[in-house]
């Protein structure tokens, strides 16, 4: 008798013990509500999380935030760009940056731990973000193209534009760490290094009004590099140059030829 009273109150701590402590997972990690997104422009990026259990009514009360400029920073806990500290807060989402300021072109890691109702979670997996150019003395180069119609290009009310291909070949002295690409192609491009087309994006970049705004895009491109290397862009119109404009009743805003 005694001891099937020993089993049963046994089964019972732990029933209780399961209740006040539920276990409490950290993932989907984004900035600015982006996977590990290269090219933030923005100063201060606002960091997001969400809380996962196997068990119901369990909510943050505190979140402690590390930032790292390395990863193995990170692994070590510690945050050289910023540690928040425990914040007593529910906010899992929009979470503005508030560290070191940050550097163009630069690679941050970061991580989140959580504390809820239900007891305090580990450290999630790490993940990173890295920054663009943020204002325009941060661009050295120069626009490449023809400004003008081509070789066997018509302008006339049967209007053909054919793509521009750019191409140039550069050799490496030493071992890059990390290489990374910002580009602008006016209007539509693709671009290509050792004959590998760089990123999956489709009609890149996403047309804007260009008397105000030009995008741009960010590519890590640290694997494709060798000694010696080709970089290429196909260029096409996309809504930047308007073809046929002497024969539009209505004009449609035209910026240049590609470039």
């Amino acid at each position: 008798m005694n001891k099937r009273i020993f089993i049963v109150a046994f089964f019972a701590f732990l029933f209780l013990a399961g209740s006040v402590y539920a276990a409490i997972g950290i993932t989907e990690l984004r900035t600015e509500q982006l996977k590990n997104p290269l090219g933030i422009d923005v100063r201060q990026p606002r960091l997001g999380w969400r809380i996962e259990s196997d068990e119901q009514n369990v909510m943050q009360t505190a979140y402690h935030i590390l930032v790292a400029s390395s990863a193995d920073l990170l692994a070590q806990g510690k945050g050289d760009i910023w540690d928040s500290g425990k914040i007593e807060s529910d906010a899992s989402q929009w979470i503005a940056y508030q560290g070191k300021p940050l550097k163009r072109n630069a690679r941050y890691y970061w991580k989140v731990k959580v504390y809820t109702n239900r007891g305090e979670a580990d450290w999630s997996a790490p993940a990173f973000w890295s920054m663009g150019l943020l204002n325009e003395a941060d661009w050295q180069g120069q626009w490449i193209g023809l400004d003008r119609a081509a070789s066997g290009d018509s302008e006339t009310q049967w209007s053909r534009l054919a793509a521009r291909y750019l191409r140039k070949e550069f050799a490496l002295s030493r071992e890059v760490k990390r290489a990374t690409v910002h580009i602008a192609g006016m209007g539509l491009y693709e671009l290509f290094i050792n004959g590998q087309r760089i990123g999956d994006q489709v009609l890149a970049p996403a047309p804007t009004d260009y008397r105000k705004t030009i995008l741009y895009n960010t590519y890590d491109v640290t694997p494709q590099l060798r000694k010696e290397n080709a970089i290429g862009v196909t260029l096409g119109n996309g809504r930047f140059y308007t073809m046929r404009q002497n024969y539009k009743p209505y004009k449609i805003p035209t910026f240049g030829y590609p470039k």
